[in-house]
């Protein structure tokens, strides 16, 4: 049996020999100690105690970690030297001393740390080799994904960690560029901010950042805990990646068991840093260039193809600017010229949807139409293509000039020169637009000739008149027939300008568009002639008939307030003109119908003023022969031709106050008699003597002519004097 003072003995002398390694020490030690003092050694390795030798049934971490700040239930019987702890298993005898056991811990730790230099040495050996074939397969690698992967597989294996990931920076942020050894996807997506995790405490500080307890570490933000906890993340180690002191991305390494990042660790990952940096500079500098290389070459192939493009287009344009010139046919050309020149289908339509030309000719234009325009058949406002089936498909554009649409082109072919289709297609809607241009100019010109043709007609001198007619017949204007002039004034346009926040230019657009409606007006009539000036507007209509009339100036001003709800415009008509040499008279007329209007809020009809247009007369004095002439004129003529009594039977019947019974006692006619000659009365002066305005109208007109026949007056325009 081996005693305490054997075993004594026995350590002394082995602490005065070096054994070949640690293994040896540590079993040497427990062999010398025997029974009379039973030894076990353990070593740290990390944050981790582990048995190095002896007999130990269960392992008390707390302890041995309470013994190696000199405190716990071990103190009496162990002793603990850096990474060394040698504890008693019972209480040692007088004979070994805790001094002893210190003595025989802190050569079992200087022979460990001699194992870990010559293992360190030997280590940075190996390591200098596997760290000059990581730069050189790292350094090798051209493409940045290529480079990324080789840093993290080489990292990860070298740093001994179990996961590896690169971040590069954008702007703000740090995202994830390559991972490897991830569980969940999330990992290789993750986007950080300054502050963010152990790779956002690099990008804030720009320094090396490593945590040994991930979960419980309070230096890092706790953003990112719930996807440790899935990852099963304990330690964690990150450096910068820099470039001329300024940051372009992080290092990180992450281990999934409990360890400490030795100053080993940081350096080799420092290292492997410098080569990741150099490497991802190398990466995006050959991506550049392979980048620009290839910009190069499409750019190459995008010149070559639109020089070819231009000179084919350049080609069409050229001979569909001809077609300008010839002055023949616009849009049948066009047609024809795009639907040889290209080989597809052409359709242009006109405005109101109508087909003005197509190539072939036998194309069904309806059905390009209807793919085109869809389900609302409203022709293109832009330029659009449509694919109606593989490989095929129309293109579009409007024929439009200024504000105004005059229709659209249509072009159904091949997808294979879709970049020419679309630059024929908008420049044959440019030439039908420069031949609606030219005919909207020469329109402009007409209209802006007859507005002045309309005005000598109606205002001009008598040389201007007689140049103006004459005019008329040369410009294809038929004058002949009756014919009413109607004056309108609009009495709001600048008030609703001054509102609207209109410009000049404004205003006189809404003026003109009120003049092309009442142009174009064709019910109940369309008219001979219409102009503008300023805020007057007149119009020469062929209409005889009243009610026709009325109808007529309740059209003009619903057209206008199509223009703008708020304007207002009053008008007034004169009586019908059968020759033109009565134009300026009917003007007048018109003029005195329209103050009328403006004084009694109705449309106003010259012919149905009676007695009022002696008040409103136009000139100097009322217009009491024209009054006259106008009831009497057409009895007296009657009764002339035919033998009559009818202006003898009209003044018979304001006699007999309006009675037809007195009346024909008084003529000694059959009441019958005098009801037929009534009725002759109503058909040739158009006034119905049952209506008391009529009948007010007559009984002055024929009392005028009795004056007028009493003194013997050579004219009826002295007897106003």
């Amino acid at each position: 049996m081996t005693t305490a003072h054997d075993s004594a003995e026995r350590l002394r002398a082995l602490l005065t020999r070096i054994p070949d390694d640690l293994h040896d020490a540590t079993r040497s030690l427990v062999i010398a100690a025997g029974s009379g003092c039973p030894l076990n050694v353990f070593r740290r390795d990390d944050l981790e105690w582990t048995v190095a030798d002896g007999d130990v049934a269960e392992l008390d971490q707390r302890a041995l970690t309470a013994l190696e700040v000199n405190a716990g239930t071990l103190l009496p019987r162990g002793v603990a030297v850096g990474r060394t702890a040698v504890v008693c298993a019972q209480p040692p005898p007088p004979e070994i001393s805790l001094d002893l056991l210190r003595q025989a811990c802190v050569w079992v730790e200087l022979i460990a740390r001699e194992g870990v230099a010559a293992d360190e040495i030997a280590s940075l050996d190996d390591e200098a080799d596997v760290m000059r074939t990581v730069a050189q397969q790292i350094l090798s690698a051209r493409d940045l994904d290529q480079v990324l992967l080789a840093i993290t597989n080489h990292t990860l294996r070298m740093s001994e960690s179990d996961i590896c990931g690169v971040f590069l920076r954008d702007g703000d942020l740090l995202h994830m560029r390559s991972c490897t050894g991830h569980r969940v996807i999330d990992t290789a997506r993750l986007t950080m901010r300054r502050g963010q995790g152990v790779a956002g405490l690099v990008f804030e500080t720009g320094q090396v950042a490593k945590v040994d307890s991930y979960l419980q570490d309070s230096t890092i933000s706790t953003d990112f805990m719930s996807l440790a906890v899935q990852e099963a993340t304990r330690s964690a180690l990150a450096v910068p990646l820099t470039v001329h002191g300024e940051l372009i991305g992080v290092l990180e390494v992450w281990r999934r068991r409990y360890s400490s990042f030795t100053d080993r660790d940081v350096r080799r990952l420092i290292s492997l840093a410098d080569l990741a940096t150099i490497a991802i500079e190398n990466g995006r500098l050959y991506d550049s260039q392979r980048a620009m290389v290839r910009e190069l070459d499409t750019a190459k192939i995008s010149l070559e193809r639109q020089f070819a493009l231009l000179s084919r287009s350049s080609e069409l344009q050229q001979s569909l600017l001809d077609i300008v010139l010839s002055n023949n046919a616009i849009e049948g050309s066009v047609a024809r010229t795009l639907g040889t020149e290209l080989g597809c289908d052409v359709v242009i339509a006109s405005a109101s949807g109508d087909v003005d030309a197509l190539y072939p000719r036998a194309l069904d234009a309806a059905a390009i139409l209807t793919a085109a325009t869809g389900e609302s058949g409203n022709l293109p406002q832009r330029a659009h293509r449509v694919d109606i089936a593989p490989g095929t498909s129309i293109w579009a554009h409007p024929i439009a000039a200024g504000d105004a649409q005059y229709g659209a082109v249509f072009l159904r072919g091949d997808n294979t020169s879709a970049d020419l289709m679309s630059i024929a297609c908008s420049q044959g809607a440019m030439v039908c637009s420069l031949a609606q241009l030219q005919a909207r100019a020469a329109s402009a010109a007409r209209a802006e000739a007859l507005d002045q043709l309309l005005w000598d007609l109606l205002d001009g001198t008598p040389e201007q008149r007689s140049a103006a007619r004459t005019r008329t017949h040369q410009m294809g204007v038929r004058l002949k027939g009756a014919h009413r002039v109607a004056y309108g004034v609009i009495d709001n346009a600048e008030a609703l300008a001054d509102r609207e926040g209109w410009s000049t230019s404004s205003l006189d657009q809404a003026r003109r568009s009120i003049l092309d409606r009442i142009r174009t007006c064709s019910s109940p009539a369309l008219p001979t002639l219409s102009a503008i000036r300023g805020n007057w507007i007149v119009v020469l209509v062929p209409i005889k008939d009243r009610e026709r009339a009325r109808f007529q100036l309740d059209k003009y001003r619903a057209l206008v307030t199509d223009v703008h709800a708020d304007f207002s415009v009053s008008w007034g008509m004169s009586a019908v003109r059968d020759d033109p040499s009565g134009y300026p008279t009917a003007f007048d007329e018109a003029r005195t119908a329209h103050a009328a209007a403006r004084r009694l809020g109705t449309v106003s009809l010259y012919d149905e003023l009676g007695i009022v247009r002696l008040l409103l007369g136009s000139g100097d004095s009322p217009d009491l022969a024209a009054f006259i002439d106008e009831i009497t004129q057409p009895l007296t003529e009657y009764d002339q031709k035919h033998e009559g009594a009818l202006l003898q039977t009209l003044r018979a019947f304001f006699d007999a106050n309006c009675s037809q019974k007195a009346a024909a006692e008084r003529l000694y006619v059959h009441p019958k008699t005098l009801s037929y000659r009534l009725e002759l009365i109503r058909k040739l002066t158009d006034l119905d003597l049952s209506l008391h305005a009529d009948r007010m109208r007559a009984d002055l007109a024929l009392r005028l002519l009795d004056v007028a026949d009493a003194v013997r007056v050579p004219t009826l325009g002295r007897l106003s004097d």
